[in-house]
């Protein structure tokens, strides 16, 4: 199987290397284009890279996804790499981690991973495995809140052989095979209820809690996974009581009450993490590791740190909103600090070539200054919108030469740099953590 290494944000129109294109032109027709896409939110069809063959030379595009994908099924294989900032690689375990330590953003990970269990899986070194560790990460914050709480007690079926006593029914079937042909008459198979935390859906989060201790000793030596492995030190008591016997048919089939949201994630994400291996712990470790087609969006990512952030500093209730709805639009955040004299509509833009001096591109400037001018947002902040002036915008990008912390407070408005050409419109960078 063959395989081409990309990176993240590629510009249209960037020409693939000729030893790269020399394998991708059997596969493509001229003027022929492939899109690779996932859904995101309301676009059903969001583009992580493009492929477009121009006589002799394809030219690729590439967006905020990073992941692995099939060109042609078990033939040829593209991988989209993060990309190295300043010729550092950035930590996105860490931003993850962080991002997870703000309870609002468990509301937000929906489509942050997209899986394609219905296409083949594809040989990968466990080095390049990005897939296991974002999975691990947020399994492990979503189960380190559960546990915090306590675990969830539940009813649940036992089936039994109990010896001179008898609970609930005795299932008669197999208390003649197991029983009375064995001349055993004062032994009764019973099926009983029984209310503890020893329940499937425990047993389930155990056995994938068994799955990441393993996967991060694989990963111990490449990037920092003491903050995890502290968050499993803390959790691992809690299930000292919950066994790990479960069948695959009972992992597949288990669902959750709605009504216990935390729940209901941790569930899907450790049936996730355990198809991702095909319910087979050996294939930890192992130098070549198959994993199914993923693409992991990492302006989601950077949207959920940055939130993460500006929540440290607007602590107070409704100072900074995440994902403001107005007429079928999401803002990035809204926020109107008690210490400001004006509110910002503020989006968050994935884009380090914006430390430049300059402004920024047409669509972002479109696209924030429409939130901006959006009716249900001045309602939303009680202002007249017939004698306010527009509301501030800020655009928040990353930058490996600022810090890695804002240095405004809520208490007094900062000075931001403008964007050049535009009225009210200002932008900031923030250091992103690296390896």
């Amino acid at each position: 199987m063959k395989q081409i290494q990309l990176r993240e944000q590629l510009l249209e129109n960037t020409i693939l290397p000729k030893s790269d294109t020399d394998i991708l032109l059997p596969y493509m027709e001229e003027r022929n284009e492939i899109v690779f896409s996932v859904k995101r939110g309301r676009d059903e069809n969001a583009k992580c890279l493009s492929l477009y063959r121009k006589n002799d030379e394809i030219m690729v595009a590439s967006s905020y996804f990073v992941g692995i994908d099939w060109m042609h099924d078990n033939e040829l294989a593209i991988k989209v790499n993060p990309k190295m900032n300043d010729g550092c690689e950035i930590d996105y375990i860490k931003m993850l981690n962080e991002a997870l330590c703000e309870p609002e953003n468990f509301e937000h990970l929906s489509d942050l991973v997209s899986i394609k269990f219905n296409r083949p899986p594809i040989p990968i070194k466990q080095q390049q495995d990005l897939l296991s560790i974002f999975l691990v990460t947020e399994y492990i914050n979503i189960l380190y809140r559960i546990v915090k709480k306590g675990l969830k007690k539940s009813y649940y079926i036992v089936e039994e052989n109990l010896k001179n006593k008898l609970k609930g029914r005795i299932l008669i079937g197999e208390n003649i095979k197991r029983n009375l042909t064995k001349g055993n008459v004062t032994s009764n198979f019973c099926r009983y209820q029984v209310y503890d935390i020893d329940s499937p859906v425990n047993r389930l989060l155990k056995k994938a809690l068994h799955f990441c201790i393993k996967q991060l000793k694989v990963y111990r030596y490449a990037i920092d996974t003491s903050l995890l492995e502290n968050k499993i030190r803390y959790i691992e008591p809690y299930f000292s009581m919950v066994g790990e016997s479960i069948s695959i048919k009972e992992i597949t089939t288990l669902r959750q009450n709605p009504v216990y949201k935390e729940y209901t994630q941790a569930t899907g994400f450790a049936q996730l993490l355990l198809r991702r291996y095909s319910y087979d712990i050996t294939i930890i470790g192992k130098k070549e590791i198959p994993t199914p087609p993923f693409w992991i969006d990492m302006s989601k990512l950077f949207e959920l740190y940055i939130y993460k952030r500006l929540k440290q500093i607007f602590s107070s209730k409704d100072e900074i909103r995440y994902h403001f709805k107005a007429n079928h639009q999401e803002l990035d955040y809204l926020l109107n600090s008690k210490g400001w004299s004006e509110p910002y509509v503020i989006d968050a833009k994935y884009k380090p070539r914006y430390k430049s001096k300059g402004g920024i591109t047409i669509d972002d400037a479109r696209e924030i200054s429409g939130y901006a001018r959006l009716s249900s947002v001045y309602h939303k902040l009680g202002l007249d919108e017939n004698m306010v002036p527009p509301i501030k915008c800020l655009i928040i990008y990353p930058d490996q030469a600022s810090d890695e912390t804002f240095k405004f407070t809520s208490l007094q408005e900062p000075t931001f740099d403008s964007v050049h050409g535009y009225v009210r419109m200002y932008k900031i960078g923030i250091k992103l953590p690296v390896i």
